[in-house]
Parts: C-alpha cells; structure tokens; sequence
C-alpha cells in the first residue's frame, strides 16, 4: 500500500506482520445476531481471553485464517474456541484449542497486504458434533454482484469491548475495476483480492472480524478472508477487501493432506 494511504487492518489484538495496527474500534456495522451454532465452522481466535480474529474451520485441525492475524506466541495466551456462539457461556460443547503452528503464506507482505492469509494447526483434531463442521473452499471467484456474508464477535457498536454473540452481515461482491480505480483504491488490489460492500447502506465488516470467512453461493463456501479496509469501515470509496481464496487453494490443500 502507500505510505501515505491509512488502512485499517481488520484485527482487534493480534498486530500484523509489520508497523502496521488497527487505529479504530473494532465492529461489524450493522447487521444481526446469528442464530446459535448457525454457522458451525467459525471459530473464535482470542489472546488473553479477548476475541481478536475470527477464522475457519477447513480440516479438524486446521484453521483458515488472515496472515495479519499472526503473534509471536511468546507474547501471550493465545486459544482457538470452536462451537462458540456466545463468548461469556463456556459449556460442554465449546471446545478450546491451543495453536501448535502458525503457517502465514510465505509471500505474505505486511505493507500491500498481498498473500494475506494463514494457517493454523490446532493441538488436536477436532470432535465433531452439532456445533462443528467444515467449511469447503471455493474453487472460483465469485461473479459481480453475488450475495455472501461474514460474521465475526468484533465490537458491533462504539464503546463496547466486542460482541458478546456472534454476529453476522449479508454483504455482496462489487466490480473488481470499479474498485481499483483512482476515487477508490487506485490500483493496489491485485488479482488475488476481492472488494466487498454491505447489502443495506451503511454496514460493512470490520476491525476485529479480520480473518473471518466472506461466505459465498447456494452450497456455502468460503471465498474469502477479511483483510482490510479503509480508516472508516463505511467509506464507500475503501471498501473492505478479503483474500480471495481460490488462488490459494493448491497451498491450502498441502497442508491439509
């Protein structure tokens, strides 16, 4: 990105890869509640007990996620909660992980946010149940105006510390080239990138949902990973941009073997 262009990453605690950190409350701007276990493939990633990105469950003990979500491990206590719906109920059917490897993509660049996405493996594999299933990937990008949606526990609301329930936002796919153009993000969204915008005016993802699946088409795939946005999430002109996962589907499924 330009030096001189402020961003703002999509993560409430975790700090990128880099000099860069969220600035502003983290949210998702308007939206609802989900509905309990509705989505069970999300997971909660927390450090010190504080929801910092979202991800997605892609194998029982891999996690998807955005690159800038990485922190040292030495810096503090970092979980993995599957089958969390609200985050102060801690019942028999959460389950809590802790991260045994961080794999960001190895071309990940912390100042154009190109590559941004990560892997974590979790100590073990996941048990299944009502709450906890996997989310597939996408083969291709999504079309020009497809419907999808996001979720995440960020700050909803200013003021607030973050969500207390899950929360979700219908969101649609814009024009690649619209979006690229010198009123929006002039030429620093690559290929391997997609813009997104909330359906109803004035919403949008935001700081904390960073990480979070962007949710695409009849069968429910993952498409996308929330990477960043402009200094306010409802700019209209510095959409909310995610990694588009497609591309990255050969690295993904290395790992996954």
């Amino acid at each position: 990105m330009k030096a001189d262009r402020k961003l703002l990453f999509l993560v409430l605690l975790f700090l990128p890869i880099g000099k860069a950190a969220g600035q502003l409350p983290s949210l998702i701007i308007g939206g609802r509640v989900a509905l309990p276990h509705s989505r069970p493939y999300m997971v909660s990633i927390q450090l010190k007990g504080i929801p910092s990105c979202g991800g997605t469950l892609v194998h029982a003990r891999w996690v998807l996620t955005a690159a800038h979500c990485y922190v040292d491990p030495r810096k503090g206590s970092i979980r993995v909660l599957v089958g969390l719906h609200r985050q102060t109920v801690r019942n028999a059917q959460v389950q809590v992980f802790t991260v045994v490897k961080f794999v960001p993509h190895p071309s990940y660049n912390s100042k154009t946010m190109v590559h941004d996405i990560m892997l974590l493996k979790l100590d073990r594999k996941v048990a299944w149940n009502k709450e906890t299933s996997l989310l597939p990937l996408s083969k291709k990008k999504p079309a020009l105006g497809t419907l999808c949606s996001v979720a995440g526990w960020g700050i909803f609301r200013q003021n607030s510390e973050y969500s207390p329930v899950l929360r979700e936002l219908n969101v649609k796919v814009m024009d690649s080239k619209m979006c690229n153009n010198s009123r929006y993000w002039h030429g620093e969204v690559t290929g391997a990138m997609m813009c997104i915008e909330g359906v109803e005016k004035g919403s949008a993802p935001c700081k904390g949902d960073s990480g979070g699946p962007v949710v695409c088409g009849k069968k429910a795939e993952v498409a996308g990973v929330l990477s960043f946005a402009g200094k306010s999430c409802i700019d209209v002109f510095k959409p909310p941009v995610a990694t588009a996962v497609f591309k990255y589907k050969r690295w993904i499924k290395k790992y996954l073997r």
